[in-house]
């Protein structure tokens, strides 16, 4: 082999090398979730479920019931109240533990608080039964600002490689109303109906 040529063979392989790298993933993210992205404007479909966002409310107080079923007083926020409306879908097995997020724009994540059983997260969702409610967040009103929906199934708890809906909200107008949100219970749908609260 002449020497030119060998030159040639080296830069090709070292160009080669350099292009794999750019592939190699790094250790901490070969287990994160597998996530998709969606708008507010369609459906978002996961290997594992289907979500749908119908509207957002915001407002500085919630009328939900409490833990033994009984109507409580509104909750005042410390902020605002950012309720999320969504049609959601299992797509395979029942899914119990599915957390979702608040995700800003600039990356600040608000969780859902867990003190309203009737919160969607408190949810179960059955193969193929479309259920209908709302993801609560108590957000203060200044770091509202182009947030996105983040759900991901993370059976046994853990959400490593599960299916993630990241989906942007499409959310303009970010002035909270005075009257009360009202949290009714997750309920299931079929075909085209509207949520009772409408």
């Amino acid at each position: 082999m002449n020497r030119p040529l060998t030159v040639v063979v080296c830069l090709l392989l070292a160009a080669g090398i350099a292009l794999c790298q750019h592939f190699v993933v790094a250790k901490d993210k070969m287990v994160e979730p597998i996530s998709t992205s969606g708008s507010a404007e369609g459906p978002v479909v996961t290997e594992d479920f289907t979500l749908e966002i119908d509207r957002v409310d915001l407002s500085t107080s919630l009328s939900a019931v409490d833990g033994l079923g009984e109507s409580a007083e509104p909750t005042e926020a410390n902020g605002v109240w950012v309720l999320v409306w969504a049609r959601m879908t299992a797509e395979h097995t029942t899914m119990v533990n599915f957390p979702a997020e608040l995700r800003m724009k600039d990356g600040t994540t608000f969780f859902e608080p867990s003190w309203f059983p009737d919160a969607m997260d408190r949810a179960t969702l059955s193969p193929g039964l479309p259920l209908y409610g709302a993801f609560v967040f108590e957000v203060p009103e200044e770091e509202i600002d182009a947030p996105s929906l983040v759900v991901t199934n993370a059976p046994g708890f853990e959400g490593r490689l599960g299916a993630q809906a990241d989906v942007d909200l499409k959310l303009t107008d970010t002035s909270p109303s005075d009257e009360p949100a009202e949290l009714l219970p997750p309920q299931i749908q079929a075909g085209e109906e509207i949520d009772a609260s409408e």
